[in-house]
């Protein structure tokens, strides 16, 4: 699966591409996210589109954490139909990791759009456990792999068109048919694979090394 995700454009980058009416959280060049950490997400909420801190994975009650999930069984159980029918958010990245093993070493790849930043399409919940305090939480949606991921898994993150963000995060019913057809594998050609070692230090990568983050941004 996807192991891990890469965030490195600036934040009024992001708010000309994805259209954001508010900046809540977000730290620029992060380098590598993983399943469980904090990753600034957006959804449509009444008051526009927000960029808002997520807990990548959510904590459904009926079962172990879902940091991804297949988008072919969507519909497959009623709460998830639920969620998909209103939590509908996008993940903005720059780049995702996979790796596979071949013997005794490591294989490590990393995945970028040609066109730039991208958004992975993604479901979340906000709760409130027994402490009181609120809870947001969100899960990466897969898709078939393509060429460039099948040799080392066989999902990868469902990365949407530019034309279907803005139907993926309008709030409201749409049908199961609908949803799926915008959750499709990505055409390896617009994309670029970085062979990489198996260690995050010695990954070799251009942007610059200055962090931004904000919280009540915009």
């Amino acid at each position: 699966m996807c192991q891990s995700i890469s965030i490195t454009a600036q934040a009024s980058e992001l708010t000309e591409r994805f259209e954001l009416d508010n900046v809540l959280f977000y730290i620029s060049n992060r380098y590598e996210v993983n399943p469980t950490d904090s990753v600034s997400a957006i959804i449509e909420t009444k008051n526009g589109r927000v960029l808002d801190e997520f807990r990548w994975g959510m904590v459904p009650y009926w079962a172990r954490d879902s940091v991804r999930m297949d988008s072919s069984e969507l519909f497959d159980k009623p709460i998830y139909e639920r969620i998909a029918n209103k939590q509908r958010c996008i993940i903005p990245c720059t780049g995702f990791y996979v790796t596979r093993t071949i013997g005794k070493e490591v294989h490590r790849m990393k995945l970028t759009m040609r066109s730039g930043t991208f958004a992975i399409a993604g479901l979340y919940d906000v709760f409130r456990p027994a402490s009181g305090e609120e809870m947001r939480t969100c899960t990466m949606l897969m898709t078939e792999a393509n060429s460039h991921v099948s040799p080392y898994q066989s999902l990868m993150p469902a990365i949407l068109e530019q034309e279907d963000i803005n139907d993926w995060l309008k709030r409201g019913l749409r049908t199961p048919y609908e949803l799926r057809s915008m959750l499709r594998p990505m055409d390896a050609l617009r994309m670029v694979a970085i062979p990489l070692s198996p260690s995050i230090d010695d990954m070799v990568d251009f942007e610059s090394p200055r962090t931004e983050w904000g919280r009540g941004m915009g």
